[in-house]
């Protein structure tokens, strides 16, 4: 029987043997180099280092599962929800190459959510796609945008954030990087996935003195982050408790208007601070 049958889901198989010696000796020359750079990568060309890769990938899909199936519940010790397979797949081979705790515990979020009892939903690829394009930093700022900000809901049923910015200095606590180049890089790609800022705000404003960046969560982004926490529900659903209508939140930004323009009085043409 052959040695190849079956899918290799984890890129796994060995493939010393499939390559000439010529390229083992040109990929030889450059182990040393992706030992320093990226090791990982020495098991997906066959190198010395594949049973390590095996492993690496193997225990981080492992961590993943073990964390998804504590969101899941459970009847009489029997599990009677399934994901579709497209999306099941999906997150195992994504969430392989991940051993960051927090993105780790989102990819299993997203697996339990994506567990129905039909296990015919393929719904979540949307998330799948969005989470796997994400680096460490952008998910933290996503995160902390989406538990820090009010959720409005709108008289259509709608929820969306109210508007949401951030120094500069936050987002260098939040994620520990000090380069705002490096962090503008980061909200920048946030915005062209369609996850920060309103209409086509998002990110650092370039005409400002001051370095204040809109993470204004969109309403994709409360659905991803919904996801990932391994509910199934809509966001207005899941933060029902929370929510303050559009009514109210114009109340308030009235309120707040007007304070402002009490605090200066003009007399004799003159502005005084009361």
């Amino acid at each position: 029987m052959s040695d190849n049958k079956g899918i290799d889901i984890f890129g796994i198989k060995p493939v010393a043997n499939a390559i000439d010696k010529t390229v083992q000796k040109s990929l030889e020359g450059i182990e040393g180099f992706l030992q320093l750079t990226c090791k990982p990568a020495l098991g997906e060309i066959g190198l010395l280092m594949q049973d390590q890769v095996r492993h690496w990938r193997l225990s981080n899909v492992l961590k993943m599962l073990e964390k998804a199936q504590d969101k899941l519940q459970f009847n009489n010790d029997k599990l009677e929800l399934k994901s579709h397979p497209r999306v099941g797949l999906s997150i195992i081979e994504n969430s392989s190459l991940i051993d960051n705790e927090e993105i780790q515990e989102m990819w299993a979020g997203l697996f339990a959510s994506s567990c129905t009892e039909e296990g015919n939903d393929d719904g979540n690829l949307i998330f799948t796609d969005l989470l796997k394009q994400l680096t460490t930093t952008q998910a933290q700022i996503l995160k902390y945008g989406v538990e820090n900000s009010r959720k409005i809901i709108y008289p259509n049923g709608l929820v969306l954030s109210e508007h949401f910015e951030v120094h500069c200095e936050k987002l260098f606590e939040l994620t520990g990087i000090n380069n705002f180049f490096r962090i503008d890089r980061e909200l920048d790609h946030l915005r062209t996935l369609g996850l920060i800022g309103l209409e086509l705000g998002g990110g650092f404003n370039a005409g400002s003195q001051e370095l204040i960046a809109d993470i204004t969560p969109t309403y994709l982004s409360l659905s991803l982050y919904v996801k990932t926490q391994g509910s199934t529900s809509d966001p207005d659903i899941f933060w029902v408790d929370e929510l303050i209508t559009k009514e109210q939140s114009d109340k308030e930004m009235e309120e707040v208007a007007n304070k402002i323009k009490l605090k200066t009085k003009p007399i004799n043409n003159t502005f005084l601070s009361i």
